[in-house]
């Protein structure tokens, strides 16, 4: 499943101005994305002009993707990849 994150703002006088500062941020950058996956899966994916910065974070995102397992791990697989302690009488 998809993570989730909660997140609590310190109460401003009620006003919620960071909490709403925050939701537009966030808003935007997900329109962004949004926008650029709609762009590359029709084939304009030149169109998109980015910094060098974030190009190079894209080539590390998808090099570190390969490496993540195609399931979450369970419990059972985290717990038999760990070392176990030896009982000494």
């Amino acid at each position: 499943g998809d993570v989730e994150y909660k997140f609590t703002f310190a109460n401003e006088g009620g006003k919620g101005e960071m909490a709403n500062r925050f939701s537009g941020a966030v808003t935007a950058a997900s329109n962004n994305a949004s926008t650029e996956q709609v762009r590359t899966r029709l084939g304009h994916g030149g169109l998109l002009n980015k910094r060098s910065s974030v190009r190079y974070a894209n080539q590390i995102g998808k090099a570190k993707a390969k490496d993540q397992p195609e399931a979450p791990l369970t419990s059972g697989e985290v717990l038999a990849g760990m070392p176990t302690t030896e009982t000494y009488a």
